[in-house]
């Protein structure tokens, strides 16, 4: 396993509920099945800000910019383990380990991308 990159974002949830009361600043950020996913949770804001912590902890990780956070998708397993898509040709043949945490008032999650 050759490691590509490092990345760790940390995020103040309320930030992400002031962002979340605008459908469409959702829609520029997140796919549809991640905003079905955080919208149906009991901490839905908590869910928002984990994924958006994700997706900046990924694309600090990535080795080429020009990547928008809405090619990055977090998904969880059936497991409930998260698992990272990037929608991107040059990904291709790089992989992502994601690990992410939330309270009441902070998101933060950690990415290494590698080429196996």
């Amino acid at each position: 396993m050759e490691i590509i990159g490092l990345g760790t974002d940390l995020i103040e949830v309320e930030r992400i509920k002031a962002f979340a009361e605008k459908p469409a600043a959702l829609a520029r950020i997140f796919s549809e099945e991640e905003i079905a996913y955080c919208l149906a949770r009991k901490n839905r804001y908590q869910h928002l800000a984990v994924r958006f912590a994700a997706k900046e902890a990924v694309y600090k990780a990535l080795p080429f910019g020009g990547v928008t956070l809405k090619s990055i998708s977090v998904v969880n397993l059936e497991s409930g383990r998260p698992k990272v898509y990037v929608n991107d040709r040059r990904f291709d043949g790089l992989c992502v380990l994601i690990s992410l945490s939330h309270t009441e008032y902070y998101a933060m999650a950690s990415a290494v991308v590698y080429r196996d």
